[in-house]
């Protein structure tokens, strides 16, 4: 599901808000093992459990914490705030799916129905004639066959017509002779008539309630993609979880989520949908807002994901009921986003989202640009003010540092990456030094870069200054080059 989806394309980079510390520290998220002993990707393991890598806001790793940005372990631990409460994640997520819920009941099926159904078609028919464009003599009997091997047809549309038809939104109801009967008849009419399909049989609802026909209007005016792409993400994640438990019933919590941590669900099409809805976010608020919208947007993401693989969790091979908090999520609210401001309900849940900090997620590869722009480059005071460089998603798959001295004084530069420390280069004033590692040694963790430096009387010291940005994986390669200025301070 890559932009091309939609037909519209936003430049995924970093931005400016990914980073900024809400908090002054946050405690690791902690996950056991799987039961082959494997970590989600973004944790690292220890020799009792997986903790999570320091992330973007918070760079620094302080014991079970991390800090922000140019912060000191030390005084942190000596300074300790209160306003960091150590929570466990799944406290942290408890209940928002019975606020979406809560949200979901108070809609209107009519429009439910409506809005799921116009929002399948939208992409399905984006994607037919995205086909016809490519392949002009294609017949409609091969543009049948097509669609039905699109997750529109086999994931969202069947789940739309249960919505409509009232039935529970379970595997068993999705495969039942009335759903596939009215996705089939739904599919040739989208292929034969496109948009007009769902423009023409509007006044076909009948609905008494006037307010409902307003709102499908008002949704079929803005033309928004967003909630529904939410919400189709969402199902195809809760289909991936159960048809793991399907095929591996013995599969723990743990392996689930090892597995999902390193599928293309969440290594490119939450970033890829997210994004996409960056498009409607920047038509309504600022720059800087839209991005903070998006990072919530993923990180909202995040919890629905662990909510879904617990509330369906088996334990090691006894066969649970499907929960159908886990195959409803499809409806339970997302869909409302179709036809609204998609920070409407996001920011009803962020306040799950608590000072306990799992690794940077959901960033998916990075379009081409500045390191400022593309991954977030972030220099505080002095000592490595005026560096700069640039990101291509193309390249050798190597990360090129060089470091030139204006400095008077011999420093020590430590590189940390996923707030470990990684490396230890020495630069000797006026001297410039080239330093380089691999991008798949360094993908999907922070690198921050903190300088040691003598002071008056020839004791090293780390203060002055630090700088902070993101490593993305990429599928072609990929190429960093950052030229680091450091300056006496």
């Amino acid at each position: 599901m890559g932009s091309e989806w939609y037909g519209k394309k936003i430049r995924n980079w970093v931005g400016p808000t990914v980073g900024d510390a809400l908090d002054s520290a946050c405690y690791r998220k902690s996950e056991p093992f799987s039961s082959s002993q494997l970590c989600p990707l973004g944790y690292n393991k220890t020799d009792t459990n997986c903790i999570a890598q320091c992330p973007l806001s918070y760079p620094i790793k302080c014991g079970l914490e991390c800090i922000p940005q140019n912060d000191n372990c030390i005084l942190e631990i000596l300074q300790k705030t209160a306003s960091v409460v150590s929570v466990v994640f799944n406290t942290a997520t408890v209940g928002v799916f019975g606020e979406v819920k809560a949200a979901y009941k108070k809609a209107h099926q009519t429009y439910m129905c409506a809005a799921s159904i116009i929002g399948v078609l939208k992409s399905l028919i984006y994607y037919l004639r995205f086909q016809q464009t490519t392949a002009p003599q294609g017949s409609v009997e091969e543009l049948l066959a097509v669609a039905y091997q699109t997750d529109v047809v086999v994931v969202d549309l069947p789940i739309a017509v249960c919505t409509c038809l009232g039935l529970p939104v379970s595997f068993s109801a999705r495969v039942t002779g009335v759903v596939i009967a009215v996705v089939e008849n739904i599919v040739k009419q989208a292929i034969v008539n496109g948009t007009r399909f769902y423009l023409l049989r509007l006044t076909a609802l009948n609905s008494p309630d006037e307010s409902t026909l307003v709102e499908i209007q008002d949704f079929l005016d803005s033309n928004t993609t967003c909630g529904f792409q939410l919400k189709s993400l969402t199902d195809r994640i809760s289909t991936a979880i159960e048809s793991i438990r399907n095929v591996t019933p013995s599969a723990t919590s743990e392996d689930i989520r090892v597995t999902i941590s390193r599928s293309s669900l969440v290594l490119t099409d939450v970033a890829s949908v997210t994004n996409n809805c960056m498009g409607e976010i920047l038509g309504n608020k600022t720059t800087e807002a839209s991005f903070q919208t998006r990072d919530l947007l993923r990180k909202t993401m995040g919890i629905i994901i662990d909510q879904l693989i617990e509330t369906n969790a088996t334990d090691m091979g006894v066969s649970v009921a499907k929960d159908e908090a886990t195959l409803e999520s499809a409806n339970l609210g997302l869909v409302v986003l179709s036809g609204l401001d998609p920070t409407g309900i996001l920011w009803m849940v962020s306040q799950f989202v608590q000072p306990t900090c799992g690794p940077t997620s959901f960033i998916g590869e990075i379009d081409d640009g500045t390191l400022f722009d593309a991954l977030g480059l972030t220099t505080v005071d002095e000592a490595f003010e005026g560096s700069y460089g640039a990101w291509t998603k193309e390249g050798d798959g190597m990360v090129n540092i060089l470091f030139k001295s204006i400095d008077t004084k011999d420093v020590n530069v430590v590189i940390h990456s996923g707030g470990s420390k990684y490396a230890e280069v020495k630069v000797a004033s006026g001297e410039t030094v080239t330093w380089n590692a691999s991008i798949a040694e360094l993908q999907d963790k922070t690198l921050y870069l903190d300088r040691w430096r003598p002071n008056f009387i020839g004791i090293p010291g780390s203060g002055g200054g630090s700088l902070v940005l993101w490593v993305p994986r990429s599928s072609k390669g990929g190429h960093l080059a950052l030229n680091v200025r450091i300056n006496a301070s």
